[in-house]
Formats: structure tokens, sequence, C-alpha cells
């Protein structure tokens, strides 16, 4: 049989080639490496072994024991050749039920084997998907010249079935990049695309000495996600960390590449990831990385913030490929990865598998998406956030007849240039000269044309003068001014104010509470709080939980001593906030638990004296009419009063916000008064429950309601939550303190400031 051996050779020719070509890559002055696998069959290499014995697959713990076991490894050597700018050092654990979050790893060096360092803390890295067979550190950055390390193990008593098989220790040198190069990498940072949203600067993966690899497979991209490195904040040569980052990857973690498409640091310099382009799928989302470009911070952004020269490259990179792929930066969309809606720009934290970008990185997503919104819609060019391109206000009317009997239906018309994106409305209630709103059906309206005394009010010095909410206290650094508000419908709210700092010097903080399940407490409960600060011009938004303050998000925001319209918007069905100041879109955040309703909105200050007006709150609306309720002096109604007003605000999707519409109303409410409206008394019906009960009364002012149930001996049972009703009729399902109870005769207690009644309640 003949044998057509050239084919063979053509191949192995090229594949030779190949192999040189990949040898050719430029080796930086210092790079060198070494690794040293220690296996625990051979005790010579443990100091300190008392809580393990030798077991089939390694080490294990010998039983059960109140402390925790702990490993000591004699020191190691470090094999590097004068190594520069510094030493990289991670490990790589194999055996069997391991956990990482459950051990500790701990180590400390020595310049010469005998002066030892104290013990360090080496974190285990939450970047990577750990197995119970094989978990890796972090990489560590150790002085160059350090010639030894060692490292101890510790586990929590509770995890008994573990062992321990071998440990990998690397080091790796990545060399010293030239302070040539290092400029002209810090240069191209100021470089700016010549093409509107063009590709910014970028270093070549031959430019910061990447490792030659193979093209990787790509995919579709329609979410960009942001990390960051978890490593030291500073360095030397960032592009030496960047081939760390490979060296890590590809030997601590076992991926064929670095995992990231590209890489961000400090002085704004972008560094290309990944072989294979912006498209190249990547190692970075937690397993699920198809369809994503993810961008690193190199840094760790735990507790600080990325730097202005960071977001900045960021936001350039994001709105190119936001532009390139026709993503929208402050959408969502359904990816795989979390089998729901996903922001197109979202952190690393989002695929719910690591803290990664940080608490203070994460916070700054908000701003990121609306800075690249904003160059996107602007062209990519002016390097800020400009102005969207559509300035066109959109609008909105009502109609409806003028004089009503009871419920009625009105029609709102609502026009835009493009497209209206959001719709609210809200009922208002004329008393004397002054309109304000039912708060038990989430309608807020106040004007401040007089002080009506209903509102809570705690530290600070709050007065109602020239038709301003005045705040005059500026050595309270937490005031007070709330109101009950119920939002519980579920849908989205808009919250709306005006304020002006009259505070020159000092903080210059102001802001509100919105879903706060109790407004007097001193961080409202559970809320949310919209901060604004003119010390250093950002807008932040906090959560409360359980009444603790927790950060969530930041962005960039010019506060001055002008009067200005603040606008919040709320989505309890998908956790969305959203800010703007006048009609600038600040910042945007979302909740992944978020808060499902409320029962107070809440204004405060931070030794600022400030003005408020015009805080107004809105319902949405989904379509184009909406059914008002009405009925004369009960509090289940929307429109309560003789006199009344119905608004829409619209909002189209550049952030551009309309004009008010309005539709004036007369109720004529005489003809339909019934028995049940001239209510003197307590009443309970069904009055013999089964698996619904509502009581209803004539609640004599406004207040906080207790409705309780006692046993025929007076004993507390069961408590409602404390409830907040208007003067007028009143009615509230207390099904949620009557199903629990078992069969019999209790009583049920009704209190509210002066005002106690009782009924008996049977319950079936």
């Amino acid at each position: 049989m003949k044998i057509n051996v050239l084919p063979t050779v053509i191949c192995c020719f090229f594949l030779v080639l190949y192999s040189y070509a990949q040898e050719q890559r430029h080796v930086f002055k210092g790079e060198s490496s070494s690794s040293q696998t220690i296996n625990f069959s051979n005790t010579d290499v443990i100091s300190q072994n008392k809580a393990f014995i030798r077991h089939e697959k390694g080490l294990a713990i010998k039983g059960k024991t109140q402390k925790s076991p702990e490993l000591i490894l004699k020191p190691i050597k470090i094999k590097l050749k004068r190594p520069k700018p510094f030493i990289s050092a991670y490990t790589v654990w194999k055996g069997s039920n391991l956990d990482y979050s459950r051990m500790k790893l701990n180590y400390r060096t020595s310049r010469n084997g005998k002066s030892w360092s104290a013990w360090k803390t080496a974190v285990f890295d939450g970047h990577l998907e750990q197995t119970s067979e094989r978990i890796t550190s972090k990489m560590e950055f150790l002085d160059k010249r350090v010639k030894y390390i060692q490292y101890k193990v510790s586990l929590e008593p509770s995890l008994i079935d573990v062992a321990i098989a071998d440990v990998e220790l690397f080091h790796y040198s990545p060399g010293e990049t030239s302070k040539k190069l290092q400029k002209q990498m810090q240069e191209s940072a100021k470089t700016t695309a010549k093409m509107a949203c063009g590709k910014p600067s970028v270093i070549s993966r031959g430019q910061w000495g990447a490792i030659p690899r193979n093209s990787a497979a790509t995919s579709a991209v329609s979410h960009l996600i942001v990390h960051h490195e978890f490593g030291s904040n500073t360095s030397s040569d960032w592009a030496a960390r960047v081939r760390s980052i490979q060296n890590f990857h590809i030997n601590g973690n076992g991926w064929s590449d670095i995992g990231y498409n590209f890489l961000v640091d400090p002085n704004g310099v972008i560094y290309e990831g990944r072989a294979g382009g912006d498209n190249a799928i990547g190692a970075h989302f937690c397993g699920r990385n198809r369809n994503t470009m993810g961008v690193c911070m190199l840094g760790d952004y735990s507790s600080v913030t990325p730097t202005t020269a960071t977001q900045n490259s960021l936001k350039n990179l994001l709105a190119w490929k936001a532009d390139k792929e026709n993503i929208n930066p402050i959408g969502s969309s359904f990816h795989y990865s979390v089998n729901r809606s996903l922001t197109h720009i979202a952190g690393h934290r989002d695929a719910g598998c690591s803290a990664c970008p940080g608490n203070g990185g994460y916070a700054t997503l908000g701003g990121i998406r609306t800075g690249v919104n904003s160059l996107v819609a602007n062209g990519c060019s002016g390097g800020g956030n400009p102005p969207p391109s559509d300035n066109t206000p959109p609008t909105t009317s009502i109609s409806g007849g003028s004089v009503q009997t009871g419920d009625f239906t009105v029609n709102f018309t609502d026009n835009d240039n493009v497209g209206v994106t959001r719709r609210y409305y809200q009922v208002l209630e004329k008393y004397s000269s002054s309109f304000l709103a039912n708060r038990r059906k989430g309608f807020f309206n106040e004007n401040f044309g007089q002080d009506f005394g209903v509102y809570d009010k705690g530290a600070g010095t709050w007065n109602v003068t020239d038709g301003r909410l005045k705040q005059t206290n500026t050595t309270s650094d937490n005031t007070l001014w709330s109101s009950y508000l119920i939002q519980d419908s579920g849908l989205p709210y808009l919250y709306e104010f005006a304020a002006k700092l009259n505070s020159t010097s000092g903080p210059r903080k102001f802001g509100i509470h919105i879903m706060s399940s109790d407004g007097t407490l001193s961080q409202r409960g559970n809320s949310y709080l919209i901060w604004f600060s003119g010390e250093d011009n950002k807008v932040r938004i906090y959560e409360t939980v359980n009444n603790l303050l927790y950060f969530r998000a930041i962005a960039d925001v010019s506060l001055d001593n002008n009067w200005a319209k603040y606008r919040v918007t709320y989505s309890p069905a998908y956790g969305v906030l959203q800010v703007w100041k006048n009609n600038e879109y600040l910042l945007n955040w979302t909740d992944s638990s978020p808060v499902a309703s409320g029962v107070a909105i809440s204004l405060r200050t931070n030794k600022t004296s400030i003005e408020f007006d015009d805080l107004k709150v809105y319902k949405y609306r989904g379509g184009n009419s909406a059914l008002i309720t009405a009925g004369s002096g009960d509090n289940n109604k929307d429109l309560r009063t003789t006199t009344g007003k119905i608004k829409s605000m619209v909002r189209d999707d550049a952030g551009n916000w309309s004009s008010p519409g309005n539709l004036d109303v007369s109720m004529n409410f005489s003809r339909f008064l019934t028995k049940i409206e001239e209510l003197d008394k307590l009443t309970l019906y069904p009055n013999e429950v089964t698996d619904q009960a509502t009581i209803k009364w004539q609640q004599p002012e406004y207040g906080a309601v207790h409705i309780g149930a006692y046993d025929m001996q007076g004993r507390e049972i069961a408590r409602m939550p404390k409830d907040y009703m208007d003067k007028g009729l009143s009615e509230l399902d207390i099904t949620s303190l009557t199903d629990p109870l078992p069969t019999g005769l209790y009583l049920i207690r009704l209190s509210s400031g002066s005002y106690n009644e009782t009924i008996r309640m049977m319950k079936k």
C-alpha cells in the first residue's frame, strides 16, 4: 500500500512553525516562574499536624474537636532568580469535601529564612467557582526581596469529612515593564477615538506581554459585565499586574487564557484581555459567559471607589461596545445566567456567585450606566455626561366630566416625538384653600400652604413659613420630618419635591426616605434613602434594613443654592430606583431583594439649612385611562371631598419629563350617602368570621391606629401592625389578625389617640 506522507510533513511543518511563533514572545527583565507540589503522603513537609491523621485520600481530621484543626507547612524557598518588580504567590489545594468558605489560609514571609513577618490572611478567590475537590487562593503580592514563604490552613470544627491530598504553590515574577513603555501606555489613556463612538485606545496583548494563546470561541454580546481584580490598589507597574493575572488564570484557575475581555488600571489605561477580540467568550461570569463582555477594574473596590480615570475609561469602552452592538445602556433583558431580566451593564455579583466588583465598585454602576447612556446618545463626544440628544419633553392631558356623583373614569392623552416610557397619575382633594391627597391610597401632595400639624417631626427645627417647609437646625446630623403614606400597590411610584439649599458651607446634605416601614425611627426602619451632598457634589442611594443604613450606589450631581426639582421613581416589582435632578438623569440602582411596601416617607438633612416645597407622590398607570373611586369621608376612596383634581405626569425614553396635566372635578355626594357611611360605632363583618374579616369605623381625627385581639379575660393574643388613618369613614381588612385564631369568642379592640372601641367577634 502506498502512503502519501506529504500532507503529514506539511502539517508537522506548520505545527513546528506555530510552536516556534508561540515561543517568540518578549520576556521581560526579571520574569520567571516556579511551582512546587506538596504531597501530604510525605510528612517531612509538615511542621505541625496534631489534628490530622493519614487517610487514603490524604490528610484527614481525627474527629470532632472544639478547636479549629490547624495544619502548618514547613517553610518553602521561593525559586525565582532576581524577580522584578514583585512576586505574585497563590496556592491550589486538592482533596475531597473541601469548603473554601469554612477554611482559613494564612502565610508569612522571610528574606533570610530566620526573621519572619507576622502571619497574614490569604483569601480564597471569590471569582472562581471553587469545588469540593479543588480550591484556589487569590494572588498575594510579595516584595521582590522575599526568599521564603510558609503557609498554614485551619478548618472549622464542623468540617469533619475533609481530606487534603496535596497543595501546589505557585510563584511568579512578571518582569519589569520598561519606563518608556509604561509612559506610552499612560499616554494612550489620554487618546480619544477619532470617530463617533469609536473604540478607545487599548494596549494590545503583544504590548503588555501576553502569553500567546489560541483565539477563544465567540458569541453575540448583549450584556456588559464589570469586575474588580480584588488585588492591591497601588502598583509601580500595572502591565506587570496584567501579566500576573494571566499567569494566575492559566495556572491557578486552570483556564485557557486570561478570563476578562478587557482590563482597566487606576490611570485609565485599557488593556486587551482574552485572545479572540471583544466577542470572545471569557471566563468571568460564574461559568455562564456566553453573550457577555467582561471588563475588570484593576484594584480592590470592596470599600473604596474606583478612580475617576478608571470610571471615565470604563464609560468610553462600554459606550463603544454598546453603540456597536445596539445595547441600551440603561436597559435590561433576559440572560440565561440568572434566568431572568439582567441589566445590560451589570456587576459580577448580579450572577449570584460573588461579591465582585465590591461594594465600592458596585455602587458606581448606576453612574456608569447613566454616563454610558449619555455618551451614546451624544455620539460618544464630549468626554463627559452631555445632555441627551432628545430634548423635547412629552405632553399629557386629561379629559372627563367636570361634575361627578360617584366612581368615575378619566382618560389621558400622552404624546412625545419618540415615545412615552412611563405614565403616572395623582388624585387630589381640596381642603379649605389647599389640595392634599388620600395617603391611604398611595397619593401625596403638600405645597406647604399651611402647617396642618399632621406630620411627625423629630430632630431639627421644622417650620412652615411663606409657603415653604424650612429646616434651619445646622447642628443635628439626622433631622426628621415624616408622613404616613401607604405604598403597597406593587406598581411603580414617582416621588417629587423641590428644594433650595440655604447653607453655603458644611455638609449641605439632604434627601428623602421612601418605602419606609416606620418614619419615626432614626433610620426609618426599612426604606431607601436618596441622599444629596453639596459637600462633594454626589447623590447616593442607601438602603435601611432593620433600622441600619447600608450604602448602595453613587453618582455625580451639581448642587448649588438655587431651587431645583428632584424626582425618584421606584418599581417594587423589579427593585429599580432611578433619580433625576430637574431633567438630568443621575443614578440607577436595582435591588435584587426589593422592598415591597412601606407606610411612610420622610425628609432628612445633615447640619444643613434648607427649604422644601411641592412634595408629591404619584402612582403608576399602565394605560390611557384610570378609574377614580369617590365617596364622602370614606378613607378607602381616592377622592373624598366635593372638590378635587386629577393630575398626570409622563416621561419619555430620553428622561425628559412632561409638565403636569390637570383636570378639575366637582363631586355631588348628597344623593349617594348610605347608612353605612353614617356609621357611628365600630362594626365587624361578617361577625361569624371564617376566612375573611373587615372592620369599619368613623376615625375622629388623623392618627396612628392600633388593633388587637384579646381573649374573654382581656389577655392580648394577637396584634396588627400599626396603621394610620385620616379623619373620616375608615375600613381595614383584619384577616391576618383573625386567621390564626382557633374557634371561639374574642374581643377586638381598636385605639387611636383618645378614641377606643371594643367589639366581640365569633371565630368559626
